[in-house]
């Protein structure tokens, strides 16, 4: 496919029809939370700063500068983050509620970076989830992976980085094609692809940007109300989500409540931190909301989550328990873990547990380990988890939790 051919969907779309006579708003999200200098530009020509709360549309462009970024939650459940120095385009969003064909998203990453745990469009229909760049595309199989493409050589916090695209899956599946191949990318691995005449291949190595942490203090100066990702300097600059207001970072953990858990508060010292909070903002435990997310695995392409919990504690910065328990195919696997809340947010905790059925013809359990990886966004959880048994059976999947 040439380059021509491939940037020629790239004008102004218009209101897509998910059936004849019935007309789909061109609205395909809502940024959750933006950080630093975001701006987002419309697909009818004009510009504005992103916005807490503000909608994205099909056409609009976000780009981000240096040390800022942007979350965005789709219409159909998935998460967004923009990372700094990128641009990205909703080329095309169709989701009129259910997965029956005619949903679709297409996403157009002309520089740097994003990560993405999809919803609900892609899970049923595979082929209806695509992220483009002027090299390759990118699908998935129902995946929590991150994508950064470089147009030229960069050098990301001193270190340089050749040009081409790169793209890591933490649970799932993805695939990079090119006018040359295409290759898979399963957990754990990076696929990358030099350009448009290369053909994809895994890397022996993970590119060492794919574990920079960012760390904007404020999204929004001058005493304003904001959400977003802060930094505890007393305590090893452990990461955490929550909302602030003047500068006073404060959590909560009531149901329904938009504020996300927060491990700092920026202006008060770590002895006094854990006595300005109540108990109920300390602690909170996210439980599986029936219906979301999605497992699969060697047994069986699609499963069951039957429950899965995560409890956390604010004051010891931690995942006090993260107990799932799925079934894919003939195979019921359990799983329990519990580490650092920056832990979870970025590489992942342990997961130990069982697989009854993954022994060929036999019920008998055995042993099974795994990760898990998670963000807050308002009062839910989205999580991703994987697994592997002794006799290499596996399992991988999304949810959504809600407190």
């Amino acid at each position: 496919m040439s380059n021509i051919k491939r940037f020629a969907g790239f004008a102004v779309l218009s209101v897509c029809l998910a059936q004849a006579g019935e007309a789909l708003s061109a609205t395909a999200g809502v940024f959750q939370f933006v950080a630093g200098e975001v701006r987002v530009g419309l697909a009818a020509g004009s510009e504005r700063p992103a916005a807490k709360g503000a909608l994205i549309s099909v056409g609009d462009t976000v780009t981000t500068a240096k040390a800022s970024m942007a979350q965005i939650k789709m219409g159909d459940g998935a998460v967004i983050v923009v990372q700094p120095e990128s641009r990205l385009t909703v080329a095309e969003f169709r989701y009129a509620g259910t997965e029956d064909g005619t949903e679709k998203v297409r996403f157009r990453l002309e520089q740097g970076g994003l990560r993405s745990v999809t919803g609900a469009i892609g899970h049923t229909h595979k082929s209806n989830y695509l992220i483009e760049t002027p090299i390759a595309h990118i699908g998935v199989r129902g995946t929590d992976h991150e994508s950064w493409y470089f147009p030229s050589p960069a050098s990301l916090d001193g270190v340089a980085t050749d040009a081409g695209l790169y793209n890591r899956v933490n649970v799932g599946l993805t695939y990079i094609r090119t006018e040359n191949g295409e290759v898979a990318v399963m957990p754990n691995q990076v696929g990358y692809a030099a350009s448009a005449l290369d053909r994809p291949r895994l890397l022996d190595a993970m590119p060492d940007f794919f574990n920079r942490s960012f760390q904007p203090e404020n999204a929004q100066r001058g005493g304003s109300r904001g959400e977003g990702k802060v930094a505890d300097r007393e305590n090893g600059g452990g990461i955490g989500w929550g909302t602030w207001e003047g500068g006073l970072a404060v959590a909560s953990a009531r149901a329904g409540n938009s504020a996300m858990p927060s491990s700092v508060a920026g202006n008060l010292r770590a002895t006094a931190r854990t006595a300005a909070f109540p108990q109920q903002a300390i602690t909170a435990t996210y439980n599986h909301v029936p219906g979301s997310g999605t497992v699969g695995g060697t047994a069986s392409p699609s499963g069951t989550i039957n429950a899965l919990s995560v409890g956390v504690n604010l004051t010891t910065q931690r995942i006090s328990s993260y107990a799932l328990d799925a079934t894919v195919g003939s195979q019921n696997w359990t799983g329990n873990g519990r580490g650092t809340i920056s832990q979870f947010m970025n590489s992942g905790i342990m997961l130990r547990g069982n697989c009854s059925g993954c022994v060929s013809g036999s019920a008998a359990s055995t042993g099974a380990m795994g990760s898990a990886t998670g963000g807050f966004v308002g009062s839910e959880m989205d999580t991703s988890f994987s697994m592997r048994s002794a006799q290499q059976q596996s399992i991988s999947g999304t949810g959504l939790r809600a407190r």
